[in-house]
């Protein structure tokens, strides 16, 4: 059993036995998981996305202690969401610890703990956070289940356009490291339409949408040069030809109103220069056939003629 100490800086685990399951309510402690105690800490005011991590932070931390004589490391979505890797609803798990130990004993077994074992060697690639984690490609094979655009998704996210985990010569160099193992073929097959470059998960959501909606791919964070300004600026998806860009368009875009004047200069300085842009949002993504029905009409206004 582990006491659980949380401050505003750090957390520290402690081995303990006088506090259990009898007696930690009477002693002012919280449960995080069977056998792991905390006296909480509440930082000032937290949204919701931050209360969420923080907790599901503790559960892991208490996980590894419990399990420490393991050596074990995390796996699949905990392992990615440990690297700050944008996960989508299907993939992410908040409220269970995965992890990995290897040999054929047996697998963690405790409430909000799913336990995976290993034949193959547990090789640490990084500790984000002091968590031990597998080379990224190997927890996307991990990801069993997951419909194919979601590998797309992930896989991406390793590849972002800023704070990009790997490349992808080192994406296609590890998996050809794990050729054999089960997941590679289907890995393998997602890499056909992973792309460098994007910045977020729904750009991922929305290329895939129009290919999908048999329209021809567009550039991820297409560079467009405004002589009229003069800079460079990137849309999100764009047809150079065309001058036809697809933007997604989070509500954290519109969050200030700096933000605001930024946006809109910005779209009237690339209009200037002929291009069309068309906005999607989380809601329209429910929409597909309009998406690509609103594309698809701008990619025909735009076609060159023949003189």
């Amino acid at each position: 059993m582990v006491t659980i100490m949380r401050t505003e800086s750090q957390i520290e685990l402690t081995p303990t036995s006088w506090v259990n399951r009898h007696n930690y309510r009477h002693l002012g402690y919280e449960r995080v998981l069977r056998g792991a105690y905390t006296k909480a800490y509440q930082a000032p005011g937290p949204d919701q996305w931050a209360s969420l991590r923080a907790d599901w932070l503790l559960r892991v931390r208490a996980a590894m202690a419990l399990y420490a004589d393991r050596d074990p490391v995390l796996y699949g979505s905990t392992a990615l969401q440990a690297l700050d890797i944008a996960l989508p609803t299907e993939v992410a798990d908040w409220h269970h610890v995965h992890l990995l130990v290897k040999g054929p004993a047996d697998r963690p077994q405790r409430s909000n703990v799913v336990g995976h074992s290993t034949l193959r060697e547990l090789d640490v690639w990084r500790r984000p956070r002091g968590l031990p984690v597998l080379h990224p490609v190997d927890h996307w094979l991990q990801l069993t289940g997951t419909s194919d655009d979601a590998m797309v998704e992930v896989g991406d996210g390793f590849v972002r356009r800023n704070d990009f985990l790997i490349t992808l010569d080192e994406m296609r160099a590890r998996l050809d490291e794990l050729t054999g193992v089960q997941g590679v073929v289907r890995s393998r097959r997602a890499m056909l339409r992973v792309r460098a470059g994007t910045d977020s998960l729904y750009e991922t959501r929305t290329r895939l949408l129009l290919v999908r909606g048999g329209l021809p791919e567009p550039q991820v964070n297409l560079e467009v040069w405004c002589p009229g300004v003069p800079r460079m600026y990137h849309v999100d998806l764009g047809y150079d030809e065309a001058k036809v860009a697809v933007e997604f368009d989070g509500i954290v875009h519109a969050s200030t109103r700096d933000q605001m004047d930024l946006d809109a200069n910005r779209r009237r300085h690339l209009q200037d220069e002929g291009w069309l842009i068309i906005t999607v949002t989380a809601t329209m993504l429910s929409r597909p056939a309009e998406i690509v029905r609103s594309v698809e009409r701008a990619l025909v206004l735009r076609r060159p003629t023949a003189n």
